[in-house]
C-alpha cells in the first residue's frame, strides 16, 4: 500500500516548491529525468511540485535519493510543508 505523502488542503502537509526547485537547481538534474525515475509524465511531475497533484511515499524517497536529500529536517521541510504557515 502507498500512502499519499502530502494534502493541499489548508493545514495539512504539502510540498514546499521554492525548496525543492531550490534542491533540483542544485544537483543540476533536469526535471524530465526525475519525473522518468518517479514514474511520472513531465507535466505529473510538475502537479506535483506545484501541489495541484500529490507525491508518493515511493516519489519522495526516489527524489531524496537523486537529490542527495539525506537530512530528516530537510525532508520534513521539503515534502511535509504545513500549508498556511
Amino acid at each position: 500500500m502507498v500512502h499519499v505523502m502530502n494534502q493541499t488542503k489548508r493545514g495539512e502537509n504539502m510540498t514546499n516548491k521554492k525548496l525543492l526547485e531550490q534542491k533540483i537547481k542544485e544537483s543540476g538534474k533536469k526535471i524530465s529525468y526525475l519525473a522518468k525515475r518517479c514514474g511520472l509524465s513531465y507535466a505529473g511531475f510538475r502537479n506535483c511540485v506545484t501541489n495541484k497533484a500529490e507525491f508518493k511515499t515511493s516519489h519522495v524517497d526516489i527524489l531524496c535519493e537523486e537529490l542527495n536529500i539525506t537530512n530528516l529536517k530537510e525532508k520534513e521541510l521539503i515534502f511535509f510543508a504545513k500549508c498556511g504557515s
